[in-house]
Parts: C-alpha cells; structure tokens; sequence
C-alpha cells in the first residue's frame, strides 16, 4: 500500500513538472504554443543573431508573437501543399549560418552548446523559414507589379545615399540599378501584403495568451 502511494506521490510531482515545462502559454483556435516552444524560438533567434539569450517577459511575448505568425502561415500552407526546401538548399543555409559567426567546427558546436540547442533544432528552424520564404514568393509575387515611375521616384530618393557610397568620382545611372531598385521595390510591396493579410488571418483567429507562462 505504501509503496502505492509512494510511486503515486512520484507520478504527480512528475507530472506538476511537465506541466511547468511545458505549459500552454498561447492558443489558436485549436492549436496550442506551449513555453517550451517559446524558450526554444528565444534560443535560436539568439543565436541566428549572435544574440545574448533573453528570457524577460517581454522577449517570451516578443518570441510568441513571431510563433503565432508561423502557425498561421502553417495554416494556410496545408491545402496548397506547398514544397518544403530540398536538402540542397538546407545545407546551403546551414553552411551560411555557420561560415558567417563561427571560424571553425569546434567554435560552431560550443555554440550550439551555450545556447542550449542541436543542430537539429537548427535545421528544422531553417527548414521552416526558407519553406515559409518559398510560400510568401509563390503566394503574394505574381500579383506585384513594380511602375517605372516607383522606380524612377525610388532612385532619385536613394541616390544620395547611393552617391556617398560609390564615391564622387562613379556616374551612379537608374538603368545600371533598374533590375535592383525593382526587385527592392517588390520586396517592400510583399512584405505589406504579407503583413495586411497576417493581420486579417489574426481577426479570423481566435487567439488567447495565458499570462501565468509570461511572468
């Protein structure tokens, strides 16, 4: 009988401390973002970023936010069964992340050590954005449409600043930067759109912060 209760006492102090782990800190209609998830978006923007790990109240909301965006982009991908990224591409954006902080392997896996995350972490976070980053191309581009009079308005607005950086002695021209200043132009249209229609799949989304995983 003892040991019943023993072991029962166990199972509950076991399960209080999963709880903890991974209690839900955000829902969204039917799906669910749980602390563990947040700590873990903190750890490898941080590290992305060559960042100090923040775990304040405000950076947890911060990390939330951006998981809530990547649930709904989630949500809209499934019927169009967009591709996920090859394994090419993934090792392309691996070997980027390592060769822009990191001088050698060692370095690069003392990192991941102090920040607490395996590289599989890593992939799966990069997997994800290049995948997210292959749906906004394919959804929100065929609709842009850059005029040469925004191009044009666009030049002689960053020309100063292009000036200053080519030197006095470099004639900067718009056809020499046409193809640039368009593809600039489209980026900023894309990511209005992209943050219009986020901003309307939230309205269509009921979505709940628990503030006990936020204190």
């Amino acid at each position: 009988m003892w040991v019943r209760i023993l072991l029962s006492v166990i199972f509950l102090l076991v399960a209080a401390q999963a709880e903890v782990i991974d209690r839900v800190a955000v829902t969204l209609d039917n799906q669910a973002i749980t602390q563990s998830e947040i700590l873990l978006e903190i750890r490898l923007t941080a590290f992305l970023n060559g960042n100090s790990l923040d775990f304040s109240s405000e950076s947890r909301k911060k990390a939330a936010e951006r998981l809530i965006e990547q649930k709904l982009v989630r949500k809209e991908m499934q019927p169009a069964q967009y591709l996920e990224a090859g394994p090419a591409e993934l090792e392309s954006m691996l070997k980027e992340a390592r060769s822009q902080r990191f001088h050698d392997a060692e370095e690069y896996r003392t990192a991941l050590e102090n920040y607490g995350i395996t590289e599989e972490d890593l992939k799966a976070h990069l997997l994800l954005q290049v995948t997210f980053l292959h749906f906004i191309d394919l959804r929100f581009r065929p609709g842009i449409h850059v005029t040469d009079d925004e191009i044009r308005k666009y030049f002689n607005q960053e020309l100063p600043e292009l000036q200053k950086k080519a030197g006095k002695d470099t004639t900067i021209t718009l056809n020499d930067l046409r193809d640039k200043l368009e593809e600039n132009l489209t980026g900023q249209h894309i990511d209005k759109q992209v943050d219009e229609w986020l901003a309307q799949a939230r309205k269509r989304t009921r979505i709940e912060f628990h503030p006990e995983a936020f204190q």
